[in-house]
């Protein structure tokens, strides 16, 4: 998995692989460790029941994606584009969390 922060925005780029234990109902984890034994963890799980959720703290995020949407991603492929979700923020404003399958990960292992 590879995560990207920008302004107002956070991207989720995952594998083949790590999509297939999505859709079989299994977490992904990012874990980035920091100096003075810290680390940083991202962790995307599929949803269930409701829609999509975003919490963190000082130690990492979660994100959960309603397995419904996991499944329209999947049949698209190998389509570029990925599904997205705009949360409100106490401040008023907005963070905009994409999720994209990285296909260049596909064509390597294809060929």
């Amino acid at each position: 998995m590879n995560i990207r922060f920008s302004a107002g925005a956070i991207r989720c780029r995952v594998s083949p692989k790590e999509l297939d234990s999505l859709q079989s109902g299994r977490a992904i984890t990012l874990e980035v460790f920091l100096p003075r034994k810290h680390a940083f963890r991202a962790n995307i799980r599929p949803g269930v029941v409701g829609g999509w959720l975003l919490d963190s703290d000082p130690t990492g995020l979660w994100i959960t994606i309603p397995r419904a949407e996991l499944e329209v991603l999947t049949q698209s492929l190998p389509s570029r584009e990925g599904i997205e979700h705009k949360f409100d923020l106490a401040d008023g404003g907005t963070v905009l969390v994409s999720f994209e399958v990285d296909l260049r990960k596909r064509e390597a292992v294809g060929g």
